[in-house]
């Protein structure tokens, strides 16, 4: 069906020209990119972002039983993430496919499986260019994550569990609630790091053009993050 051509495509044009602007005022930063892995993820940018809005956008919801204390591992191109609290048994996945081609909608695709208290989900999109997946995830309060991205936001709100997160463009907000950590490491190539980690605790940040945030601590699990291009902010409780 017809997307509204008020939907988020100019923010996120926004988000991306804002990162990328500060990466070209420094010429050392032509360096980084080029010898870095995330290149491709920058190439990504401008295939994703050509001045276009969705006319066509389709939204599928999914849902497996899952026992708490499980890990999900989560794959995506382009999109935002958004992964939260929901019931205690069960994942519940909601995503909508956006793109200025129909066809691209039809042919966009998730595998979603899950053996055990292991769970993979996987978005798939057409090579051609002007394809996004926005998701929404519930899982149970308990559960590792691993999330892997190209472009995008990726959002974790108030989820016990260790966390493996990486993103090449874009920002990663995570809500640390209550959950006590034993180990953060959180870094940008190019961006900023902040937030509290535990309580007060800011954790020691070091870095220039790029920020790191380590952190050790009595809890129980371990938070690892890392962004080529862009921001992370840990927010406590």
């Amino acid at each position: 069906m017809p997307a509204s051509v008020s939907g988020r495509c100019p923010a996120k044009r926004s988000l991306v020209v804002k990162h990328l602007h500060s990466a070209l005022l420094l010429c050392a930063v032509l360096a980084l990119l080029v010898a870095s892995p995330l290149y491709g993820a920058n190439a990504a940018v401008g295939k994703a972002w050509s001045g276009n809005d969705w006319r066509y956008s389709e939204t599928h919801n999914d849902s497996r039983e899952f026992a708490p204390g499980g890990s999900i591992h989560v794959h995506m191109t382009v999109g935002d993430v958004h992964i939260k609290r929901g019931d205690s048994t069960k994942i519940r996945l909601e995503y909508t496919v956006k793109s200025r081609h129909e066809r691209n909608v039809k042919d966009a695709s998730v595998d979603f499986d899950v053996h055990g208290k292991d769970a993979n989900i996987e978005f798939h999109v057409p090579s051609s260019n002007n394809t996004e997946i926005d998701v929404e995830l519930e899982v149970p309060q308990t559960t590792n994550l691993e999330v892997h991205e190209q472009v995008g936001d990726l959002t974790i709100d108030n989820i016990e569990g260790d966390k493996d997160l990486s993103l090449g463009v874009g920002d990663i907000r995570v809500n640390v609630g209550h959950t006590g950590y034993r180990l953060v490491n959180a870094s940008t190539g190019i961006g900023d790091v902040d937030g509290t980690v535990s309580g007060d605790e800011r954790g020691e940040v070091s870095g220039w053009l790029g920020k790191t945030l380590k952190y050790r601590g009595d809890g129980k699990y371990e938070l690892r993050a890392h962004v080529g291009v862009g921001d992370i902010r840990l927010e406590g409780k």
